[in-house]
């Protein structure tokens, strides 16, 4: 039995390799580990060449070391994401990235580490000999054997997961089987989903690079002396039934409320998301392609090319830009909004932190607010109320408004920490309200008009004893949670005199059900863009010609069918 002679071999591996797969869940991944060892000591055992086997053990200490040191000194693992910024670095920032490195703290650790694993395999090698003789005695290797069957067996079963990863045809595909499959997190198995991911994400950003470059000029009808300004508010996981504008008992959105009492505000009550999944969201929400027309993401241009090369100031501020920036979403969405060409031809300014909160965002934005531009296109990407609501306010008595003794539900299963889970959610959107003001005040006196809309929804205990977006056989309240979303349009004093009609189509548009994928529409129409190619007046809900196709969520779903018979 290979393992018997090539023991050392093993168990280094494990521990090198498979150190990180253990320690986080040993019951659904050290059998694939296991399996992984036992096929490079049959590897050795089989080619009986001593260069494989230094070659394995070269390979397990490089990246032992590497996935070690990210973990150590950045809180970071292999993935997609750090490959990307490994790829766009340069010799300068790879000289700086290095030099932060070994003058952090901790960087002679992994050095050290790395150093007394050496010894300990080139001891173990040496002993290699005695270790066979006794692994190979009746006893012990009846129990190795049994043993071994055993975690062969569970390794063999469990590595299925590598075959959902290479059905996988999109980054958007790894992302959700990155989310529903529980697979090794080992420094290999972490190799092969980075260099999968970004081979199918590099396809895509070619893809994107191309039609952004390739975009038609149009020329916008808003004379450049009206200087107007264009913003649009993408929330995170936004509960439409929990913001007073909508109606909730809680005052959780009183400036919201104080603009739509005062006429500079309209509140969309039938806006429908695709999908309750962000990366999904924000691409098609991007893109200028209609997923009623059966078009994907991937073969239109980003909405922020078409206004780039009509004329605008294109900015784009996102608070989840580096957020979990191992995680496979995150680098899904970076991919495509990020992409160095993407960048080049789509944006004239964005940041490049993530901040602790939306107004740090904020405040950062207002550094550079400034300038004047004949017309301007500002995007923010919120983290909004996102999982873990109460990691998105400050702990202040502004914010930190609402407690469970506010929340007056009666239902049988709702619990005190259901209630306080509800009340920092609720927080969480007063705290949203606010960063909306600021924004907003930024173009009380300018010709402004301002879009918000959520990515998605959101459950909190709202009619089960469920939070975030869990399946449901409700499948009503599950669609009208998960996927309705709030969706608003300001406008200022001054684009209410300029453009009067619009406003008035606005109103008069706020109970017309939408899919936001089509807001680019909303946008061309208010930027003076209906001359473009991208255009499509039966896909904007302002137009006369405004026609709602079915609304197909989450690819399956007919939504009016199930929550508005």
């Amino acid at each position: 039995m290979p393992i018997t002679t090539q023991w050392p071999l093993f168990i280094s591996y494990i521990v090198l390799i498979g150190w990180s797969s253990i320690t986080q869940n040993i019951y659904a991944r050290a059998f694939v580990i296991y399996l992984h060892a036992y096929i490079a000591t049959v590897i050795v055992t089989w080619t009986k060449r001593s260069w494989v086997k230094v070659l394995i053990y070269i390979v397990a200490f490089i990246l032992f070391f590497i996935n070690a040191s990210l973990k150590v000194n950045y809180d970071l693992e292999i993935s997609p994401s750090v490959l990307m910024l490994l790829a766009e670095t340069n010799a300068e920032e790879s000289s700086e990235f290095l030099h932060s490195l070994l003058h952090t703290s901790t960087a002679w650790v992994i050095p050290a580490l790395t150093v007394v694993f050496v010894v300990l395999v080139v001891i173990a090698e040496k002993k290699r000999t005695k270790g066979t003789l006794y692994l190979e005695r009746k006893r012990p290797f009846r129990i190795l054997s049994v043993f071994s069957g055993l975690m062969l067996t569970v390794g063999v079963i469990g590595s299925y997961c590598y075959i959902g990863l290479f059905q996988c045809k999109n980054p958007d595909e790894v992302s959700v089987w990155n989310l529903h499959m529980s697979y090794p997190s080992d420094a290999l198995t972490r190799v092969v989903v980075a260099l999968y991911d970004s081979h199918l994400a590099k396809k895509e950003m070619e893809g994107t690079a191309l039609l952004s470059e390739n975009v038609k000029s149009t020329k916008s009808d808003v004379e450049a002396k009206d200087s107007l300004n264009i913003v649009l508010v993408i929330g995170e996981s936004y509960i439409k039934d929990h913001a007073s504008v909508y109606g909730y008992g809680l005052n959780t959105t009183p400036f919201l409320l104080h603009e739509k009492k005062a006429g500079r505000l309209v509140a969309f009550t039938n806006a429908v998301s695709p999908y309750n999944f962000t990366t999904k969201v924000m691409r098609n929400l991007i893109s200028t392609n209609s997923l009623e027309d059966g078009v994907r993401w991937s073969e239109r241009p980003p909405l922020t090319a078409v206004f780039k090369r009509a004329g605008y100031f294109v900015s784009m501020y996102d608070n989840q830009r580096t957020f979990a920036f191992g995680a496979t979403f995150t680098f899904a969405l970076n991919s495509y909004l990020y992409a160095p060409r993407v960048l080049k031809v789509c944006y004239d300014r964005t940041n490049n932190n993530s901040f602790e909160y939306d107004g740090q965002l904020v405040d950062r934005y207002k550094r550079d607010f400034q300038e004047q531009h004949s017309h301007a296109l500002t995007i923010f990407h919120l983290m909004g109320q996102h999982i873990e609501a109460v990691k998105r306010y400050p702990a202040d008595r502004q914010f930190n408004h609402f407690s469970a003794d506010s929340i007056k539900r009666k239902e049988p299963w709702i619990t005190e920490e259901m209630r306080r889970g509800i009340a920092e959610y609720d927080n969480a959107t007063l705290y949203n309200d606010y960063v909306l003001k600021q924004i907003i005040s930024q173009y009380a006196h300018r010709n402004a008009v301002v879009i918000y809309v959520s990515d998605h929804g959101e459950e909190e205990y709202d009619y089960r004893p469920s939070a975030g977006r869990k399946g449901s056989d409700d499948l009503k309240n599950m669609l009208s949670y998960q996927y309705s979303v709030p969706m608003m349009v300001w406008f200022s004093d001054a684009f209410k005199e300029k453009y009067p009609t619009k406003v008035r189509q606005i109103e008069a548009s706020a109970a017309k059900p939408l899919m936001t994928d089509n807001i680019c529409q909303i946008l061309f129409y208010l930027g003076g863009l209906t001359s473009s190619p991208y255009y499509s007046a039966k896909h904007n809900v302002l137009s006369k010609d405004y026609v709602c196709g079915k609304r197909i969520v989450d690819d399956k779903y007919n939504y009016d069918k199930i929550v508005r018979p």
